[in-house]
């Protein structure tokens, strides 16, 4: 395990890490503090027979188990266009909500990026004070961004991918990481580190850039809900099985691709949600897992349960102003 600086309390670290979310990410009042625009939608996963082996049989099985579906923009703010560019796209979030047959439920958060530049709560801190706003546009310093980097080398992978992130086709052609470290544990007690992905059955597909003039800044929702209308949108659950030696709690250092790889289950959303706005009051909490399923150490996935409890407590607290659609 790799040595960690010393860092400040739960609280107090979520109360800055907040703070500067809302000073420097343009925050809008009512709005989640992190992929504020999103769809929600209805669907189900089914897993099949490598998927029940995964995970002990308890969280995939052979019936269809039915899910709520969160697909956004990663931004702090509901105005965020979806792409910086016409070759760079803004960060992107999958949230699935599994409705166990046990009546409990479990949380699956996803990025559509396979690398993250922070390992831990005060270098998220830090890289959004970072990005802050302090040139003409709107542009941050890059100044500030190379003293970011400058103590921390392991973040240059995760900003290298942030910059040359093509902007997706749609959400249907994007694939989604898991980024964090989980335990299977078998019957048995056997534990075996794993990471998880979605891939898109329609293919992983970029925009065009010489069709960023005709194409409007926000477009992702608008194209998806236009498409889902149409027909069902899937993506594959594939889970990545450590090695032995490979580290769990650095989500900095993600596994070589030689790891094995195991399809367990396929999600198909074929409807809106009926209720979007319910479903923004949900916390899609990602430490909240099955029995077979246990949490690795990894510093950030235990902070993001703190900051999500506290992002909810205070966007439900604050009146929230319409945004028009897209």
């Amino acid at each position: 395990m790799s040595p960690r600086p010393q860092e400040l309390g739960g609280p107090e670290r979520v109360q800055k890490v907040l703070g500067a979310m809302e000073q420097h990410m343009n925050n809008v009042r009512g709005y989640k503090r992190g992929h504020a625009r999103g769809v929600v939608l209805r669907g189900s996963v089914r897993g099949d027979s490598a998927g029940r082996r995964a995970d002990d049989g308890r969280a995939l099985q052979g019936a269809a188990i039915d899910c709520i579906v969160r697909l956004s923009n990663g931004g702090s703010s509901p105005y965020l266009p979806d792409r910086e560019t016409p070759k760079r796209a803004n960060t992107l979030g999958m949230a699935v909500r599994f409705d166990l047959p046990s009546g409990d439920h479990t949380n699956w958060t996803a990025l559509n990026t396979p690398a993250f530049p922070p390992r831990t709560p005060d270098d998220f801190h830090a890289m959004v004070c970072a990005q802050r706003a302090e040139l003409p546009g709107g542009l941050p310093n890059p100044l500030r961004l190379l003293a970011f980097l400058a103590p921390r080398p392991y973040a240059i992978a995760g900003i290298k991918v942030a910059a040359t992130l093509a902007p997706p086709l749609s959400f249907a052609t994007a694939r989604f990481h898991g980024l964090h470290a989980f335990h299977l544990v078998d019957a048995t007690g056997h534990r075996r580190a794993f990471r998880y992905r979605w891939l898109p059955l329609a293919g992983i597909h970029a925009m065009d850039p010489k069709d960023d003039v005709d194409t409007p800044p926000q477009y992702l929702v608008s194209e998806f809900k236009q498409r889902v209308e149409r027909a069902p949108v899937a993506w594959r659950l594939v889970l990545q099985l450590a090695n032995p030696g490979d580290e769990t709690d650095d989500v900095t250092r993600q596994w070589p691709e030689d790891r094995e790889l195991v399809v367990v289950g396929e999600l198909v959303v074929d409807r809106l949600h009926e209720d979007p706005e319910l479903v923004d009051r949900h916390v899609f909490d990602p430490t909240r897992m099955p029995p077979g399923i246990e949490l690795s150490d990894d510093p950030l996935l235990h902070f993001r349960s703190e900051a999500y409890a506290e992002s909810h407590r205070r966007r439900t607290s604050e009146s929230r102003p319409a945004i028009l659609p897209e």
